[in-house]
């Protein structure tokens, strides 16, 4: 089985201590793997979904439960919301509404504290998401029952960076908003009429396997970080040199405890010594814990993710053809 769903990590886990903001981080954490761990070029989507319908722009509303961020989707006939998720590379369905059609397959998964469950197949006939919609693909599906009760909303699954790869996406989240526009080959907008804005700082992407990452700095040495609208913190690598973890002010520390017996240790700070670019973003909130799970989910070494909390520093343009993103920070967000 192809499994483009180890990035579904967000909230597969049972129970976790303290916080709303710590299950979040758990979930991130319970990376899915199977018994025999594929190679990273393994996660690659089989099966390449072109976005379809009748426009050049199309803005879709965003919605927040917390910082989760969510999109209005139909999903064969079924209405509910989706997770933005940058932060994997396709789609992961909730079997609570998918379950009884359909299937095909299963795996039982563990993560770092303990078997997860099985994760199946699932044919989606059509997927629609504002004026965009998909036909007749593959997607993978597992039990997120425990997330909808942990929000209190209806959450139909993960809506991927693979879905977006037809188009330059806006994320938005002081307007809540996040707008798609199709590309020419050379990878100019097609509606002229949506003007770009003179970026406050321009970054090579790396898109590995349809997830983004990106280069920062901490205490002047640079790090790769996974782009993670998925992620309700930013969260640093408890493998980064000490220099590097000394320069965050640890407020706290608290335990996730998942279905195994396994204990998580998380520290919660805020980073004193953080730039991307030539842009210094000193006091963003962060987590500091163990992702060795999701290195080797990924097959490369992660330093950490940029999740919500930085995606609410400014506007975020993703050009997935030309490999950058380009941001417009919000006033008095960087030095």
């Amino acid at each position: 089985m192809k499994k483009t769903w180890f990035l579904l990590f967000l909230f597969l886990i049972l129970h976790i201590s303290v916080s709303t903001v710590n299950k979040t981080l758990g979930a991130k954490n319970e990376v899915l793997t199977s018994k025999k761990s594929p190679p990273a070029s393994f996660f690659h989507p089989s099966v390449i979904v072109k976005a379809q319908g009748d426009f050049q722009s199309v803005i879709v509303p965003l919605k927040r439960a917390g910082k989760l961020i969510l999109i209005d989707a139909i999903v064969d006939s079924i209405q509910g919301n989706l997770i933005l998720d940058t932060g994997s590379a396709g789609m992961v369905l909730n079997s609570l509404y998918f379950r009884k059609t359909r299937r095909a397959g299963s795996q039982s998964s563990g993560g770092i504290t303990g078997d997860v469950g099985a994760i199946s197949k699932y044919r989606i006939k059509k997927l629609a998401v504002s004026d965009a919609f998909y036909e007749n693909f593959d997607a993978d599906m597992t039990d997120l029952g425990h997330l909808e009760r942990s929000r209190n909303v209806r959450i139909l699954g993960f809506f991927g960076l693979s879905m977006l790869r037809d188009f330059e996406v806006v994320i938005d989240l002081k307007n809540n908003l996040m707008e798609l526009h199709r590309l020419d080959r050379s990878g100019q907008r097609l509606n002229i009429t949506f003007g770009q804005p003179s970026f406050d700082l321009v970054l090579p992407a790396s898109n590995m396997s349809d997830v983004l990452f990106v280069e920062a700095s901490i205490n002047k040495k640079k790090f790769l970080f996974c782009l993670d609208t998925g992620a309700e913190s930013n969260v640093l690598s408890n493998q980064l040199p000490d220099k590097v973890l000394n320069t965050v002010t640890v407020t706290r520390r608290s335990t996730l405890l998942g279905v195994g017996s396994k204990k998580v240790n998380v520290f919660h700070g805020t980073m004193n010594d953080f730039s991307i670019g030539s842009h210094s973003m000193n006091g963003m909130p962060t987590l500091i814990t163990s992702l060795s799970a999701m290195a080797h989910a990924y097959g490369l070494n992660i330093d950490g993710m940029l999740g919500c909390d930085f995606f609410e520093k400014g506007v975020f343009y993703i050009d997935l053809k030309r490999g950058r993103v380009g941001i417009c920070f919000h006033k008095n967000q960087t030095e």
